[in-house]
């Protein structure tokens, strides 16, 4: 099945993209340059699809490194896209990942936990693609009535 088939059958769950946002292209560096709210706390079956919806503006990503609170499952190592991605872990990156793709400087999204309301996640995807905040995960997560307790 063609990609822009999947992502048009009623059947499957909407495309990746619209659970992750980006600050806009001109918009000064904050402390994040989007968010993603993943689906499960699988980061084996999460990851790949981030990646997948990662490449068309990034170009190919080769290492994520995650907030390993934040996960179970965590692989050291992923496939996207026909390539294998290396995935490092840090105990205490915030609710966040970060993003390398041969840039000088990773990319950072927020990781709005799975089990988030949809309201509450689109607020905080929202403030973290806002692009000139200087924010904490926590503050924004706490701001839209998240809890930062880890699982």
């Amino acid at each position: 099945m063609a990609r822009s088939a999947r992502f048009t059958d009623p059947l499957l769950p909407p495309p990746t993209q619209s659970r992750l946002r980006f600050a806009p292209g001109d918009a000064g560096r904050g402390v994040m340059d989007g968010g993603w709210w993943p689906r499960s706390r699988d980061a084996t079956a999460e990851l790949p699809e981030l990646v997948i919806a990662l490449v068309e503006r990034l170009g190919m990503v080769t290492r994520l490194t995650i907030d390993f609170d934040d996960w179970d499952h965590v692989p050291l190592r992923i496939t996207a896209l026909d390539r294998e991605i290396r995935v490092g872990w840090l105990p205490h990156l915030d609710h966040m990942v970060a993003v390398t793709c041969g840039r000088a400087e990773p990319v950072l999204l927020l990781v709005v936990p799975p089990e988030t309301a949809q309201s509450c996640a689109e607020e905080a995807l929202a403030k973290a693609a806002a692009g000139t905040g200087d924010a904490l995960p926590e503050e924004i997560l706490a701001s839209c009535d998240i809890s930062t307790a880890r699982p």
